[in-house]
């Protein structure tokens, strides 16, 4: 068990939620790309992950990656609005419309599906970081 002094508390609460919260965000990135339906991987790896505004960057047109999102180089912390987004011209057609999203893991509902959950495992990872598993 840790043993806080009370003016650790406010720190050691505000570390643990960062911690959990970096995860989540991170981790829902990775789901987006990995659902993605993929012709060429560019919107797999357009999805962006920003704080305060969207990110509007998108891969190239001529993309020939792996459609491994780009990694967010900053420090996530609770500490405003955060986006994970896309900006492909297609990409709302191809998240939500059923007739594009074939082919993505989860079926036509995979942008749904994923974000629907987005909020009980963000409590799942705050449970996760607070257990200390």
């Amino acid at each position: 068990m840790t043993r806080l002094r009370p003016d650790q508390v406010n720190g050691w609460i505000t570390g643990k939620a960062n911690a959990a919260f970096s995860r989540h965000i991170q981790n829902d990135q990775g789901r987006l790309a990995e659902a993605n339906p993929k012709a060429t991987g560019r919107m797999a790896a357009s999805w962006r992950i920003a704080q305060g505004n969207a990110d509007i960057s998108t891969e190239p047109e001529d993309y020939s990656g792996d459609g491994e999102p780009r990694s967010y180089n900053g420090e996530i912390k609770m500490d405003g609005t955060w986006h994970v987004s896309n900006n492909v011209p297609y990409a709302q057609r191809v998240a939500l419309d059923p007739k594009w999203a074939k082919g993505g893991q989860g079926g036509a509902a995979w942008f749904t599906s994923i974000s629907n959950a987005s909020r009980g495992r963000l409590e799942e990872e705050l449970r996760k970081e607070f257990r200390g598993q």
